[in-house]
């Protein structure tokens, strides 16, 4: 290839193209007879070299072992130190009205879980177990069990610890666990605990809450109704027992009505006992829908279907202390590897810096953090032997 028509003019191109691809230059300081190399000689390219990491870990090794098996030794002794728990189940079959196809539409993902079409579906029983209402019925009571042959009576907010009432609802949430099944529609309750009969009787507590608000609480159409007719029905009784005193006081005043041929008479008469009449008939349509409703009402009630009744552990569900601790150990070592990483980088990084711009650095931390004191060994050496290294370069 002829560049500017000579071969030689061609190689003195291509060596600058060369020279060019690399970010070596130097600079003479006219105050001193040495030449100071303002960067390495080398492509600007960051490059991982397996081998000298390996033999940096080796060279920190000392880090590996007392970092990494303090963590351990110290996650072995809270783990120690941390008492068993167990869980108790409970599972709760659907109730109530829900839509034919919403087994498919939870299938499907096109909504979340069993529909709701009335009051009283079970779908509200989550909602139920984690209120307030059922929790301050939880932490009120005492509750008696056997625990290693021992009776022992635990109350809630001494086993939490809490007074305030915010944070003995937290304590409460953060035992229980209460999840339904978006295909099938069942409930399931569990609460955890340090003993196995506590765990128990806490879930039974729940489910004997849950029937106890159904039957005294909670309030559908037809109960609704039943308290409008019996409210009616109390109005017009009263209206008709006034119709019927006003209609036997005016007989009683016009003992001759049966045989009057009194006009005035015969019809205050006839007036009465219409009104008596239509009341009557009021009354007796109201107390035929009072009885109605109430049959509604009594089927309208959602049954709490048990499938599964508290169960009693046996088997510890907490915590997994071999999982912890090796968990604690390989995070810690990893930990460790990344500082001593970011170590090396820092350094090498320093190593190819101008001694210059390292006291400025330092002048610059000194003012800005006078009240710290900066340890510059480490910078200064550095930079030492990177002007070493350039002025043998140059040399």
């Amino acid at each position: 290839m002829f560049v500017f028509g000579t071969p030689f003019v061609t190689a003195q191109v291509d060596n600058f193209m060369k020279e060019s691809m690399k970010t070596r230059f130097t600079i003479k300081n006219s105050n001193a007879d040495e030449f100071i190399n303002s960067s390495e000689n080398r492509d600007n390219r960051f490059e991982i070299d397996p081998v000298e990491i390996c033999r940096t870990m080796l060279r920190r090794r000392q880090w590996f072992i007392s970092i990494v098996g303090a963590t351990v030794a110290i996650t072995i002794l809270i783990m120690l130190l941390t008492p068993n728990r167990y869980t108790s189940r409970a599972v709760i079959l659907p109730s109530g009205k829900t839509e034919s196809m919403s087994a498919l539409k939870a299938m499907a993902g096109l909504v979340g879980g069993m529909s709701m079409t009335d009051g009283t579906s079970s779908t509200l029983f989550p909602v139920v177990l984690r209120s307030h209402l059922i929790a301050d019925s939880l932490l009120s009571k005492n509750y008696r069990f056997m625990h290693n042959g021992r009776d022992t009576v635990v109350n809630l907010k001494e086993y939490i610890g809490r007074d305030d009432s915010d944070r003995l609802y937290r304590g409460l949430a953060g035992m229980t666990s209460i999840g339904t099944d978006k295909l099938t529609g069942e409930i399931t309750v569990s609460v955890e605990t340090e003993y196995p009969a506590f765990s128990q009787l806490l879930t039974s507590e729940y489910i004997s809450q849950l029937e106890n608000y159904n039957l005294n609480s909670r309030k559908s159409q037809a109960s609704e109704r039943v308290r409008y007719l019996s409210h009616e029905l109390s109005s017009r009784f009263d209206s008709l027992t006034e119709a019927e005193n006003a209609l036997a006081t005016f007989q009683q005043n016009n003992r001759n009505w049966a045989g009057t041929s009194d006009a005035y008479i015969l019809k205050q008469l006839g007036r009465l006992k219409r009104d008596v009449e239509i009341k009557t008939k009021t009354y007796g349509y109201l107390l035929q829908e009072y009885e109605i409703a109430r049959l509604d009402a009594q089927k309208d009630i959602p049954i709490v279907r048990v499938l599964d009744s508290a169960s009693l552990p046996t088997q510890k569900s907490g915590p997994f202390r071999s999982i912890t601790v090796i968990a604690s150990g390989f995070i810690s070592f990893m930990i460790v590897a990344f500082m001593i990483f970011l170590l090396e980088l820092i350094q090498n990084g320093i190593r190819t810096t101008d001694k210059r711009k390292i006291d400025a650095l330092q002048n610059e931390l000194r003012e800005a953090m006078p009240f710290v004191r900066i340890n510059s060994s480490m910078l200064s050496d550095g930079a030492d032997r990177a002007d070493e290294d350039k002025v043998s370069q140059n040399v």
